[in-house]
């Protein structure tokens, strides 16, 4: 009886047991495929990178002309006389010209006055700084401001001679004459702004020849 009682036992922990296992199979298989969808890397294709935007190249045109065609020299000077005075100017100046129409420039100036009263003469010292358009072939406009260490009558009987720094600044136009591809006389008319009575020059208007080489 006893040996039938636990076969009976066996028998029902076997039939309990199978049928565990059976009923937690959809629950295991279910884990199962989460664990493999985690696992899983789903390949979509090659991840294309966007590409950096590169900065906009700036393109700076360079100047290719020669040397020669970049730098000039001119030759300025200028004369002038009246009643009590005769004065000239004469100016070496070294300028670079754009590729347009623009150029600037500087150099020395030596101013001279002759004074007829006291047979004296007087002189005077300074540099240009200078500014050019040329509109056309032929004109072109000028500015230009000039400071000169100059000499001056103090005291007439007996003639004593002091010296003033006196500044300009001139504007005008002028014409070119052409002599060469390089050579050429220049013709120009300008007005000194702020002359005054210690200006060295005689009258605010001025007349100049220039020579470019």
């Amino acid at each position: 009886m006893k040996r039938i009682l636990f076969l009976f036992a066996l028998f029902l922990l076997t039939t309990m047991g199978i049928f565990a296992q059976t009923a937690a199979t959809p629950d295991t298989l279910a884990k199962k495929k989460v664990a493999v969808y985690a696992d899983t890397t789903v390949n979509v294709g090659p991840v294309v990178q966007k590409q950096q935007e590169q900065p906009a190249k700036t393109h700076v045109r360079r100047d290719t002309r020669p040397l020669k065609d970049r730098i000039k020299f001119d030759l300025n000077t200028s004369f002038w006389s009246n009643a009590s005075v005769v004065s000239g100017q004469i100016s070496l100046l070294v300028s670079y010209h754009f590729p347009k129409i623009l150029s600037i420039g500087t150099g020395p100036t030596y101013l001279f006055n002759y004074n007829r009263g006291p047979n004296k003469n007087l002189n005077g010292w300074g540099g240009t700084v200078f500014a050019r358009a040329q509109f056309l072939k032929f004109l072109y406009v000028w500015t230009e401001y000039q400071g000169i260490d100059n000499q001056y009558i103090t005291n007439w009987n007996p003639v004593t001679v002091g010296k003033e720094y006196v500044d300009s600044w001139f504007v005008g136009a002028g014409c070119n004459i052409r002599l060469g591809t390089r050579s050429g006389i220049n013709l120009a008319v300008l007005y000194d702004l702020l002359h005054g009575s210690s200006s060295p020059y005689s009258s605010a208007t001025t007349y100049r020849v220039g020579f470019s080489f």
